[in-house]
């Protein structure tokens, strides 16, 4: 049964009607008759929207997620002079749900939620149209009457505030540790060793509420797949939302991530229970245990009986302290001995962001937190620099999200070796060659491309085939630009439409390579006899004098052979 689901669906129709009106008309006061045109600039990321139409079929065709996007996107044009503030913050909540309800499969929203994003859509609608209003505090009323119990208020913890009347947080005033011995926390028997600032200290355990917790937003592990979000909903979009569906949202982002670890690990602890404790900050945030903490919630959904997350507590405040929970986290996640499987692409990204972008760390603090070489991680800075240069050329900078799903890491770590070979033209030249090849779809077999091309390069015959790459990257280049890219669709479309050329790119590696072989057998002959050369100057003409005659015989009998040899190679010339 999905009661809930159909409720909260049935609050999304009553809003989108009223929503869609009221923001048809609010840029139709501020655009006149060009105010489709501006719907469409704004919502450039959207395929499916009518080029044009009379104005009651176009206010139609906006769905709930569109009316959100030109609310957010339009705020400071259109909306800030006729809406308060907390509009925009219940717009951004509102999507959030959305999006869990988009992707909920079979499964029921959670009572809370349910109540939570009616209530929200309620306030939100009274701004715009109040009757419509009414009708979704109706549907609010019939869920809270399914509960049977007076309504509850949500708290907050760790976020930052949606609105001027919202607290976000049960933790505001405090901190976990002020609620040790209550039904929230509870202490253990049980110890964990924290290695931080290179001293290990040993930690007492507490059994804390689930709901008294949160993810960390600045978990590496989960660092493009935010980035995809934020491209998608907005810069700020997450810290706008309150912690349920804060934590729903970030949940799916790890389930995503690696949902056979996910699978594994809940079985595992519906078995045996949480058997290695987490790391949490006084304000609920976890810093180590992200995928525990998963499985307990998913856990927690199928039973009435509260469950509880076992963790360390540090009293230290990410906003105070975001470089020091930083280290925190890498020695937690990567300088222990048993370190945290991550993706290649996270972790890089993660690393280049925090020297390079943010300067939060430097490099060698960074090495020193994840007990890894200085070379090590200028390495993967390195390579996470190329990847930033390969959105760049898809005109979707630090759209990391991006690449992951290229799955390019391996290829650019590969090119380094022979990009070190090459003059800074011949580096240029590389990397457009491997930036077009992967955006054209160009690649099978990544180890095999880059095999080839440090063959080539090898070999010394990689001239003709960067020429020709040359030319067809000035087709490409020509042609991507009259287009507009929003996001990855859009060049997989380019693509697409471009397919002939990827062929070309493939063939003209497969040319390259039978050249190269050709002039390999070529340069068989003059190899061997320079390589005879060699050995006959070696030979020490001293030993002469000391050979006896039937060694000398045999020696002369050689060098006979050895002319007859060169006297036809020359006829043959």
């Amino acid at each position: 049964m999905q009661e809930n689901f159909e409720l909260v669906q049935r609050g999304f129709r009553i809003l989108v009607s009223s929503m869609s009106g009221y923001i048809g008309q609010e840029l139709n006061k501020t655009y006149k008759n060009n105010w489709w045109n501006e719907v469409l600039t704004t919502l450039y990321d959207q395929r499916d929207l009518p080029s044009g139409g009379n104005y009651g079929d176009l206010v139609d065709s906006l769905d709930i997620a569109n009316c959100i996007r030109l609310l957010d996107r339009r705020w400071h044009d259109v909306f800030r002079n006729v809406l308060p503030q907390n509009c925009r913050t219940w717009a951004r909540e509102l999507m959030g749900v959305r999006n869990i309800v988009a992707h909920i499969g079979q499964q029921d929203l959670e009572q809370p939620m349910a109540e939570r994003a009616l209530d929200t859509m309620a306030l939100l609608c009274k701004e715009m149209d109040s009757e419509g209003a009414e009708e979704i505090r109706e549907i609010y009323r019939s869920v809270r009457a399914r509960a049977g119990e007076q309504p509850i208020q949500v708290e907050f913890s760790g976020l930052a505030q949606p609105a001027s009347d919202s607290k976000r947080g049960a933790l505001t005033e405090g901190s976990l540790l002020q609620l040790v011995d209550t039904e929230i926390v509870q202490k253990t028997t049980l110890t964990r060793k924290v290695t931080y600032g290179g001293k290990t200290v040993v930690y007492p355990v507490y059994r804390v509420r689930l709901d008294y917790l949160y993810y960390n937003d600045q978990n590496d592990r989960i660092s493009t797949w935010i980035t995809r979000y934020e491209s998608e909903n907005g810069t700020e979009s997450l810290s706008d939302l309150n912690v349920d569906i804060y934590n729903r949202i970030i949940e799916n982002f790890i389930c995503e991530s690696n949902p056979e670890a996910i699978k594994k690990t809940q079985k595992n602890i519906a078995l045996v229970g949480q058997r290695e404790p987490g790391v949490t900050l006084a304000d609920g945030r976890i810093v180590d245990g992200n995928r525990r903490y998963t499985c307990l919630r998913k856990i927690q959904r199928e039973t009435s009986e509260p469950i509880y997350f076992e963790t360390v507590i540090m009293d230290m405040d990410i906003r105070e302290d975001k470089k020091q929970i930083k280290l925190l986290e890498l020695a937690i996640q990567h300088g222990e001995e048993k370190k945290v499987d991550y993706d290649l692409i996270d972790y890089a990204v993660g690393t280049y962001r925090d020297v390079v972008q943010t300067k939060l760390l430097t490099v060698e603090e960074y090495a020193t937190s994840t007990n890894e070489a200085v070379a090590d991680v200028k390495k993967r800075i390195e390579i996470a620099g190329v990847i930033c240069e390969f959105l760049d050329y898809l005109k979707l900078p630090e759209q990391y999200h991006v690449a992951r799903e290229y799955q390019v890491y391996s290829l650019f770590q590969e090119m380094m070796a022979p990009l070190r070979q090459l003059d800074d033209d011949g580096k240029q030249q590389l990397k457009r060659i491997a930036f077009n090849n992967a955006m054209m779809k160009a690649i099978p077999d990544q180890r095999k491309f880059i095999r080839d091309i440090k063959g080539l390069i090898k070999n010394g015959t990689y001239n003709t085939y960067f020429e020709e790459q040359q030319e067809l990257g000035k087709i490409i280049k020509e042609k991507f630009d009259q287009i507009v890219v929003h996001a990855k669709e859009d060049v997989d479309k380019f693509a697409e439409e471009n397919i002939s050329i990827g062929d070309e790119l493939q063939l003209s590696m497969e040319r390259a390579l039978l050249k190269s072989r050709s002039q390999l057998l070529r340069n068989k002959p003059s190899e061997n006899v320079s390589k005879s050369i060699a050995l006959l100057t070696d030979v020490d003409s001293r030993l002469f004098s000391k050979m006896d005659v039937e060694d000398k015989e045999e020696l002369k009998a050689g060098l006979d052979e050895l002319a007859n040899i060169v006297d036809s190679f020359r006829k043959m010339l």
